[in-house]
């Protein structure tokens, strides 16, 4: 995070200020954008996209580990029963692969 301003900073030091709090508010507004809205439960509702992304990382770690886990144990698990179209278990093989 930018250095507070305080009434003695350089004109240098607020440009980089205000650059700064520029650019953090883009990022959080990009990241923001780019989630679900379901997904915000349990976010914490802070202005710093450092700690937002980090927040992020931390909550979703757990749980990607989990969800590798399963679609490995349903890939490995999934057999054709003779019943229904080979195309559609194809498919269905496909997209398991390409989530992981």
């Amino acid at each position: 995070k930018a250095a507070e301003l305080i009434d003695e900073s350089t004109v240098p030091q607020k440009d980089f200020h205000a650059k700064w709090e520029r650019f953090n508010r883009l990022w959080l507004m990009v990241m923001k954008m780019t989630i679900f809205e379901h997904l915000f439960g349990g976010l914490p509702d802070t202005n710093n996209a450092r700690e937002f992304f980090t927040a992020i990382g931390q909550r979703y770690q757990l749980s990607s580990t989990f969800e590798t886990r399963s679609l490995i144990s349903e890939l490995t698990c999934m057999r054709y029963d003779g019943m229904g179209c080979v195309r559609e278990y194809i498919l269905k093989l496909v997209s398991l692969k390409s989530k992981l």
